[in-house]
């Protein structure tokens, strides 16, 4: 226990200065289009490469950065990233989304609509194949809710992360500018091993069509999972049944299979 609490506390040390000195960086996981078997995007995530331990994963940093409120400078720097990215990959010739995760704090700072508007026009990219994740807790935030309409309004997408049936209802999606909802990866787990999973997801697909929001489905992890989810007419899918999160390199590699749904010119 004392070493646990010792590497914890020299982890809280640390993680302050971990993007000054460039420790963060961001991984890619694709999603698939089920509609097609098309590559329809790619979700950046943030790894840390710790100076000793090597790589370190969110869970055990991500609330650290919450807690200190770093949170926001980090979230910034992967946003930037993304759309740097995300641009470059456009000026190979393909057309798809990159989400960014994004925390409840950085939503509620005064300036974030100007860092997302400043971050896509000098990276050139085009705002509508950008996403923004974020909780549904976020729609219950005063300070976050008058920032949701003017992202939107720039022609940013925004999606519900972690949404599983009545959290938040859809009667709470209609009245906010919400473009996708983004299934939770134990409710894709729990409903595949379900009898009455069909009727489960049939219905939450038929809801969220009748307010034109996308569906995806995060942590698909075989193919039983990933042809239910596609005869219940859920657009996109996401997890370890179709590809691990990539760096950048490997992420050129993987589009290479995709040529022919990626948007590439002829």
């Amino acid at each position: 226990m004392t070493n646990d609490s010792s590497r914890d506390s020299d982890l809280v040390h640390d993680v302050g200065a971990a993007l000054s000195g460039d420790e963060f960086y961001l991984v890619y996981q694709p999603e698939i289009d089920l509609h097609t078997n098309g590559f329809a995007g790619v979700e950046a995530l943030i790894r840390w490469r710790h100076a000793t331990r090597g790589v370190i994963n969110p869970p055990n940093f991500i609330p650290l950065l919450e807690a200190s409120g770093d949170i926001v400078a980090v979230g910034r720097w992967a946003l930037e990233t993304a759309c740097y990215q995300g641009a470059e990959w456009h000026a190979k010739g393909y057309r798809f989304s990159v989400a960014v995760n994004t925390s409840i704090q950085q939503l509620r700072q005064e300036g974030f609509v100007k860092d997302v508007k400043r971050f896509v026009r000098a990276s050139r990219l085009d705002p509508a194949h950008l996403t923004l994740e974020f909780s549904y807790a976020a729609l219950e935030d005063p300070g976050v809710l008058s920032h949701l309409g003017s992202l939107h309004d720039l022609g940013v997408r925004l999606a519900i992360d972690d949404f599983s049936p009545g959290r938040p209802s859809f009667e709470e999606l209609a009245a906010r500018p919400i473009d996708i909802v983004k299934l939770e990866r134990h409710f894709v787990a729990t409903t595949s091993r379900s009898p009455d999973a069909a009727q489960v997801i049939h219905q939450l697909v038929l809801e969220a069509r009748a307010l034109n929001l996308r569906v995806i489905a995060s942590g698909v992890e075989d193919a039983s999972q990933s042809d239910q989810l596609r005869d219940e007419q859920v657009d996109v899918g996401q997890g370890f049944h179709f590809a691990r999160p990539y760096e950048v390199e490997e992420i050129d590699r993987f589009l290479q299979d995709f040529a022919l749904f990626s948007g590439r010119p002829l």
